[in-house]
């Protein structure tokens, strides 16, 4: 049977923004026009079943599932679209016959017809987030009583869950109520209702408007949002300015495979630099403390452009990806991150480390140890990458495992500062965006020979076959072959273009 109602267009990720000017923490406001929805007026995209759980009966253009009081089991049925990144939301009645601790929601991310995560409401005005993994529940939320959950019989909730990586966000009514971690599933995973009774009776619970958005990497939904190891955020100037609809990131360039350097609030505001080639980004101004360059980048779509003297926009072109690190797995058991975000590798456990690259999301990596201050993780990392082994990943980028007792570990000392040649005049040349090791080849494998400070402009006299790193003129005191290698990723070029192709050295 042909399935119509319910379209999803996950692969392309698409995303309608609202059209409305009004301040809002409603995802459904935010997001606009939603990328499926069943009204339930046909029972194309649901089996429905009568089981000795429960019943599931399409009727009235409404969605009615009855537990039939099978004591503190959990029952469900999963439509067929599958979803990753998303927001949820439907609208619950409450039963007219209900035991307080009865409780009802959303199953969602589940990989099989046996596992997934389940959200649920009570009709004691509770609300509760676990999973099941096909053998026991797990608790993420506890029961927690809200007085946004309204309670008597026939009264309707707008539920909703918002899923992004492993980050969970739960709303009633278009009002945010907590933020939870946990990343048992990660990967796209069917949705659709749960009914648990809380005693060996039955109820009836009613379901209608089910709606699903796929959530872009730059959206955040409102709450409480996550902390990166950056300083401010927007800076706002004389020209252009953006204002952001909701929570976003901060990007070190404009696309996903870019870090996330810092995020802004709902409404933070900030001047207007440029916009990306493919209109998506826009190039935003913020503190040299955050990025060297000041210029950062965010989602277009998800921010409200004020330009009253119809200025034009110049096109920036982006800046070079950071290369891509690759980590070590770790064995059976072992501690293990599993990155989120895309992760930002560095040397040691703060910004004054250098960069080794980016780790990309759902990579995993075998942890040896940790920050004294807890916020960071000691990671395997191939020789060619690390000379001694070791890289390190902020906490936020990664869903941390069997971490409990890995050891607190001292990190290298940063290098030390180094002063490189100035450049002439409109000469090709590099400027530190932050502090920046100079290496004596194209990689953590080779050694450093020192940080240029952020804000250091370099003499560049090539560079490497790949356009990961740039090589730059060193005193002979310094460097026997007057040579430093810097990666691009962390510096800003200038009149590079021409500049020959370098050989690596053999590595030491």
């Amino acid at each position: 049977m042909k399935r119509t109602l319910i379209v999803l267009s996950i692969a392309t990720l698409a995303l309608v923004a609202a059209a409305v000017q009004q301040t809002s923490s409603d995802p459904a406001v935010l997001l606009g026009a939603p990328n499926g929805m069943d009204p339930f007026d046909t029972k194309v995209n649901w089996t429905l079943f009568d089981n000795q759980c429960f019943k599931s009966e399409i009727t009235g253009g409404k969605y009615l599932m009855t537990a039939k009081g099978m004591q503190g089991t959990p029952c469900w049925e999963l439509t067929w679209p599958k979803a990753d990144n998303g927001y949820l939301e439907a609208t619950v009645d409450m039963p007219s016959v209900c035991y307080g601790e009865d409780r009802f929601g959303f199953i969602y991310r589940s990989p099989d017809n046996s596992r997934g995560y389940l959200y649920a409401i009570n009709c004691q005005g509770q609300y509760t987030l676990t999973s099941w993994d096909g053998t026991r529940t797990n608790l993420i939320v506890p029961l927690t009583k809200s007085d946004l959950i309204k309670t008597g019989t026939g009264v309707s909730n707008r539920l909703g869950v918002a899923a992004f990586g492993d980050h969970h966000y739960l709303y009633v009514n278009g009002e945010f109520l907590e933020e939870a971690t946990d990343a048992l599933f990660l990967d796209p995973g069917k949705f659709g209702f749960h009914v648990r009774a809380a005693r060996e009776r039955p109820f009836t619970v009613t379901f209608d408007d089910l709606k699903v958005w796929v959530l872009e990497e730059e959206f955040f939904p409102p709450g409480t949002g996550a902390s990166y190891p950056g300083e401010g955020g927007l800076e706002p100037g004389t020209g252009i300015q953006a204002s952001a609809k909701t929570s976003l990131n901060i990007r070190a360039g404009p696309g996903t495979l870019f870090p996330v350097l810092t995020q802004v609030v709902e409404g933070t505001t900030g001047e207007v630099l440029g916009i990306s080639p493919d209109g998506y980004w826009l190039a935003v101004k913020v503190p040299t403390s955050l990025y060297g360059s000041g210029m950062a980048w965010t989602s277009a779509r998800y921010a409200d452009i004020s330009n009253p003297d119809n200025i034009e926009i110049p096109v920036v072109e982006p800046p070079l990806l950071p290369p891509g690190i690759y980590t070590i797995p770790p064995a059976p058991g072992q501690a293990q991150v599993t990155m989120v975000s895309p992760g930002v590798i560095r040397s040691g456990p703060s910004g004054e480390y250098t960069v080794y690259g980016v780790s990309p999301i759902g990579s995993v990596a075998a942890v040896i140890g940790k920050s004294k201050d807890g916020n960071w993780w000691a990671i395997s990392l191939p020789r060619d990458v690390a000379s001694d082994g070791t890289g390190w990943v902020y906490k936020t980028y990664v869903s941390a495992k069997n971490v409990i007792n890995v050891p607190e570990l001292t990190p290298p000392p940063p290098a030390g500062a180094v002063t490189p040649s100035a450049p002439a005049t409109k000469a090709p040349a590099v400027v530190a965006l932050e502090n920046v090791d100079v290496r004596t080849g194209p990689g953590g494998a080779y050694p450093s020979l020192g940080k240029a400070t952020k804000g250091t402009v370099m003499a560049v006299i090539g560079k490497s076959a790949d356009d990961q790193y740039y090589v730059i003129q060193l005193p002979r005191d310094l460097a026997s072959t007057g040579q430093g290698w810097v990666a691009a990723a962390v510096v800003e070029a200038k009149n590079v273009k021409r500049v020959p192709v370098f050989q690596p050295p053999p590595k030491p």
